[in-house]
């Protein structure tokens, strides 16, 4: 399976497209069952909190090092981009 190797890049484009996924499916479903939308600062850090749950399956299920090490660089990416964009609205 092709999500079952020990590789940075599959790490990378996990950790990339995982928040933009997890971002657009809260903006769907946390409307419909609390009846309202989360600030958008909140859902954008959620999204990226969310590469957590992959990082720690490949990094203590599978083992996968390389894997995880992907996943993470792109988290740290994403916080820094999250960080500066909301530097004064915190």
């Amino acid at each position: 399976m092709f999500f079952k190797r020990d590789s940075a890049l599959l790490g990378l484009f996990i950790g990339l497209v995982n928040p933009v996924v997890f971002y657009f499916l809260q903006d769907l479903i946390v409307p419909v069952i609390l009846g309202s939308k989360f600030d958008i600062q909140s859902m954008q850090l959620f999204a990226v909190v969310a590469n957590l749950i992959f990082f720690r399956y490949y990094i203590m299920n599978l083992k996968f090092e390389k894997t995880a090490k992907g996943i993470f660089f792109a988290t740290f990416i994403y916080a820094v981009i999250w960080i500066y964009l909301n530097k004064g609205n915190i």
